[in-house]
């Protein structure tokens, strides 16, 4: 009689303990559905997106290779665009 009653108990534990698992996880998805409700709704939370990427022109980008011969190019072929830049305005 008495293992009998220790197995109820057993068992009155066992399922208790999982119901209260079970809602404890319900209830922390629900709070957290709540509160990205309520961000968005305040602006407090952004929308994610994605990053832009930057492509330069051709004539931009440097090669890997000899920089400063390139370099030594560019400033050769427009002076009288840089004497342009370097005035005061």
């Amino acid at each position: 009689m008495e293992s009998s009653g220790c197995v109820g108990l057993m068992a009155v534990v066992a399922i208790s303990s999982s119901v209260a698992l079970v809602v404890h996880q319900f209830h922390k998805r629900l709070v957290a559905d709540f509160m990205k409700k309520a961000e968005l709704e305040l602006g407090g939370g952004r929308i994610k997106r994605p990053k832009k990427k930057v492509t330069f022109a051709a004539d931009v980008v440097e090669p890997s290779t000899d920089n400063k011969e390139y370099r030594r190019r560019r400033r050769r072929s427009n002076p009288e665009e840089e004497a342009v830049i370097s005035m005061p305005v």
